[in-house]
């Protein structure tokens, strides 16, 4: 598949699974999570988020060889706010750090290690009792070490959402991002409550079905789109015998299928645990269009989350 045609699927692929869910994202480009749910009339909401994965071995094929297992460990740090100005306006601030080790390889411009720290201011307004509109800016760095302007990236976005009844939710808008592989990108989403047990969001970076068993326990199923865009070390080409990777941009992208359960232990306060396979990875060089390409493996998540 050429650049152009992959980019084209993943951006159908986006536009078919980017919604409300509350956690953002691919670093670098800001998606419809980060606008989340507006807080209520008068009360400011905290988040703060620890999410974890494992990716088992698997081999990466570039330049047409496939080469030796390559494993994938990852953990998503985020907080942030949403503050109510007045009965109309609010305000989301966020900083999100994406951070993913990987196996090297010889044979293949695989870094060892991805850092990425993205901040995002969001600005949204209701409007009557079924709209709201929201408006999103995000400075980012592509990497945390000896960072120069080049390093420095920038992505917003609009976003409308109609609360079609009270139980379906339907998210629409646009968003941009100059250094990333996918420039821009249109934006669906829903969110239905289907009865008291059933909810599926369809979105980006989760679609899930979830069914709520009691008061603390759920189980779901669904698509995980996790990622970053990030520049590579100064060395990375030297030290695998492609000096075109020195200093390279790349998006390094895991689409992962699976089930887990979640727990709430108190108020504010739950944890997930989930297993599964991750079914397309890759790390697309896309301004040297050349791709490392990863089979198909199991993974496993484990993440908590904390609202107050």
């Amino acid at each position: 598949m050429t650049n152009n045609n992959r980019n084209a699927a993943l951006a159908f692929l986006a536009a078919a699974f980017l919604s409300v869910p509350a956690v953002a994202q691919e670093n670098a480009v800001a998606t419809a999570g980060d606008f989340d749910r507006p807080p209520q009339e008068g009360q400011a909401g905290w988040q703060a988020n620890v999410d974890t994965g494992y990716v088992a071995g698997s081999a990466p094929k570039f330049q047409g060889t496939r080469l030796g297992d390559s494993d994938a460990f990852n953990y998503k740090l985020q907080a942030g706010t949403r503050v109510p100005l007045n009965k109309d306006w609010f305000l989301n601030l966020d900083l999100i750090s994406d951070n993913f080790s990987l196996e090297q390889v010889s044979g293949a411009p695989i870094p060892a290690d991805i850092h990425t720290l993205r901040f995002s201011a969001g600005l949204g307004y209701r409007l009557a009792d079924k709209w709201t509109i929201s408006a999103l800016v995000s400075p980012s760095l592509f990497r945390l070490d000896d960072v120069r302007g080049a390093d420095l990236g920038l992505s917003g976005g609009v976003l409308a959402r109609f609360n079609a009844s009270p139980s379906l939710t339907l998210s629409f808008g646009m968003f941009g991002a100059a250094d990333s592989d996918i420039p821009v990108m249109p934006i669906l989403g829903a969110r239905w409550q289907i009865n008291d047990r059933y909810t599926l969001s369809v979105g980006m970076p989760k679609t899930r079905l979830s069914y709520r068993m009691d008061a603390k326990w759920s189980l779901y199923t669904g698509l995980d789109f996790d990622g970053a865009i990030f520049r590579t070390s100064d060395d990375l080409g030297t030290k695998t015998g492609f000096p075109q990777y020195n200093n390279a941009m790349g998006a390094y992208r895991d689409i992962r299928l699976g089930a887990g359960t979640g727990y709430e232990f108190m108020r504010g306060l739950r944890a997930e645990i989930e297993a599964g396979y991750s079914v397309y990875r890759e790390i697309n060089y896309f301004r040297i269009e050349q791709t490392v390409k990863f089979r198909p493996a199991p993974y496993v998540r484990l993440a908590l989350n904390a609202r107050f």
